[in-house]
């Protein structure tokens, strides 16, 4: 084990002729953790084979020189060229949801860890921009999140009732957020979506589950549902009936992504 520099970084390199394709975006990834405090030293080895090829690493060899931080890992010689085949490919990727488990979350771990996901772009204002790489949700920040947030397992809880309506992990994050402004919007949000029976049919809620039971067999875009539901929140907060729940995000006069108003 020892601690990797910047300067051994770019000997190891250097010395490297087995110069294999690098993903500038992986290697970007890696280094914005390592920059931000985040990389943890996990046990994984950067492979050296006996000519001096690294065999496995040079990501993170990038990562280093990229972040201009020392990490702690090991290095290991020696390695026999021909086994470079072997390397990464029978390994599982670890998910958020694998990490929960390892913090105590028992059920539903894979729409918490996707509730916790969308809490952080909404913490950090990036939901418009959640497809780009450099807004991607790393494992530390499921986990770091859990901890700050633990409830949002009871928001998980409560949604899961609308899973054959709506993405529950998305609506858990929803419902989280509404709760802590304001519970009784939030409440009202998951009874009408549950049970609409009674409900005015220009309700702000109504509409919204209108808009689910659309192409209700279509997979409905997670942006689309935040701002309807944000638009509704409001209405309703607002004590306001609406006719039409829609948010045009295109054409010559897109609107602005919603935020809440209450």
């Amino acid at each position: 084990m020892i601690t990797l520099t910047v300067e051994t970084a770019t000997k190891l390199l250097e010395h490297n002729t087995l110069n294999r394709p690098i993903s500038d975006v992986h290697v970007q990834r890696i280094a914005r953790q390592i920059a931000q405090g985040k990389w943890r030293f996990n046990g994984d080895t950067i492979k050296v084979s006996e000519d001096g090829d690294v065999l496995d690493g040079q990501h993170r060899l990038w990562a280093v020189i990229e972040a201009k931080k020392p990490v702690d890992t090991i290095i290991v010689y020696g390695i026999a060229r021909d086994a470079f085949a072997t390397i990464d490919t029978l390994r599982r990727m670890r998910s958020g949801a694998d990490v929960l488990a390892l913090n105590g979350v028992s059920r539903y771990r894979q729409p918490v860890c996707s509730a916790l996901q969308w809490l952080l772009r909404w913490q950090r204002d990036v939901i418009e921009t959640w497809r780009a790489p450099q807004n991607r949700i790393e494992n530390a920040d499921v986990e770091e999140c859990y901890v700050a947030h633990p409830a949002i397992v009871n928001s998980v809880e409560r949604t899961m009732r609308l899973r054959g309506l709506a993405n529950p992990g998305v609506m858990a994050f929803l419902y989280y957020v509404f709760a802590n402004h304001n519970e009784e919007i939030a409440e009202r949000m998951i009874s009408t979506l549950e049970d609409p029976s009674g409900v005015s049919v220009d309700d702000p809620f109504f509409r919204l589950r209108m808009y689910f039971t659309a192409d209700h067999y279509r997979r409905k875009d997670p942006l689309t549902i935040i701002a309807l539901t944000i638009k509704a929140a409001n209405a309703a907060a607002a004590g306001k009936e609406i006719q039409l729940l829609a948010w045009r995000q295109q054409g010559q006069h897109p609107e602005a992504f919603p935020t809440l108003q209450f």
